[in-house]
């Protein structure tokens, strides 16, 4: 088999990047470009492409073999960093042994270290405030096999269902004899564009046989993991604002003029704003025109890692939060406007009185 590797993480980095500003601060011996599609298609629109870093690799010993590594990174103008490591499949490697490897890669923590010491490689060059705000527990984490060969798969790549545990490959699962019913959850989401290429996409892994070699597709699955990491990471902080304003709200005493309400209103409309076009910035970063072969790619792979249920969910709370801001500015307006018509009142009053005393007495 001739193959390599891809293991994949994602953080997010904070606020928005400028690629080409940040281009010219990395140390000479990193390549830093920006990156484009190895083919190019219509259907395909990136929107302020990311800036590809090519970083030093290394040697890595799992279950008897010494792999050699190559590194690999993106920074993306939406704030999130992607590590790619990639290492080559030894091609006397048997299946069994690359499931166990492939097991093993993804759950070792040896893998994880080195992608969180080049993420803070890169941010030492570039920002080194970004690395005290990274949450390092949220990640997005992705193992993908890709194969330029592989024997039996000549004439048509499908055989490889027939040829070899595709299943369990893609599962991580050594022992485990697999239903019918999971068997084809997973069959469900490949794709062929020639008779002898093929994409298997899972919701943590894929299988990609791609005979020119070409990395488009893991590059358009990477697009894909960089979108999801971005909502999941803008749900969880949605539900932490959210969660911070209920509890001011249900706790704090009422004012009148520069109330709290009126702080936390303007608080909740400023991420409304910066969250929104957090959301649109990340969703327009590839746009998908056509039905061309890298489009479905993406629309699977999308579709596969839940990505229209994560947006569903951050736009449902970033609607809660609006409504906040507009019952806050409510609630502040209405009390001003009876604390005037009180002071009407009195105004009033104090003209009144001594016109009535005048009349009395």
């Amino acid at each position: 088999m001739n193959g390599k590797i891809f293991l994949y993480r994602v953080f997010d980095i904070g606020p928005d990047v400028n690629p080409e500003k940040v281009q010219n601060r990395f140390m000479s011996d990193v390549s830093a470009q920006r990156f484009k599609l190895a083919k190019s298609s219509r259907a395909m629109i990136i929107n302020n492409a990311p800036l590809a870093l090519t970083l030093e690799g290394g040697k890595f010993e799992s279950l008897g073999l010494k792999l050699d590594y190559e590194v690999s990174a993106k920074i993306w103008h939406f704030g999130a960093l992607s590590i790619n490591i990639q290492m080559n499949i030894p091609s006397d490697l048997s299946w069994q042994k690359l499931i166990e490897l492939g097991s093993f890669l993804e759950n070792d923590k040896g893998m994880h270290d080195i992608a969180v010491q080049k993420t803070k490689q890169i941010l030492a060059s570039m920002d080194p405030v970004r690395s005290r705000v990274i949450d390092w527990e949220t990640y997005e984490d992705y193992i993908l096999y890709f194969f330029k060969s592989l024997p039996g798969t000549e004439v048509n790549a499908w055989a490889v269902f027939q040829n070899y545990d595709v299943y369990r490959l893609i599962l991580s699962e050594q022992t485990e004899v697999l239903s019918e019913q999971v068997k084809k959850t997973i069959a469900d989401g490949a794709l062929q564009y020639g008779q002898n290429d093929l994409a298997v996409i899972n919701w943590n892994s894929a299988l990609i046989i791609e005979p020119s070699g070409l990395p488009d597709i893991p590059d358009v699955i990477e697009f894909s993991l960089c979108q999801l990491l971005e909502m999941r990471y803008y749900d969880d902080l949605l539900d932490t604002k959210l969660a911070d304003l209920y509890n001011e709200l249900g706790t704090k005493k009422r004012g009148v003029w520069e109330t709290y309400a009126e702080r936390l209103s303007r608080e909740a409309a400023q991420r409304y704003l910066e969250i929104s076009e957090t959301v649109e910035s990340v969703e327009n970063s590839l746009k998908v025109v056509g039905d061309f072969y890298l489009a479905q790619i993406f629309r699977t792979a999308s579709s596969r890692f839940r990505f229209n249920d994560w947006r569903d969910s951050v736009d449902q709370k970033l609607n809660n939060l609006a409504q906040i801001s507009k019952i806050l500015t409510s609630e502040v307006n209405e009390r001003r406007n009876h604390i005037l018509e009180i002071i009407i009142i009195i105004l009033i009053a104090i003209e009144v009185v001594p016109y009535l005393g005048k009349l009395l007495f």
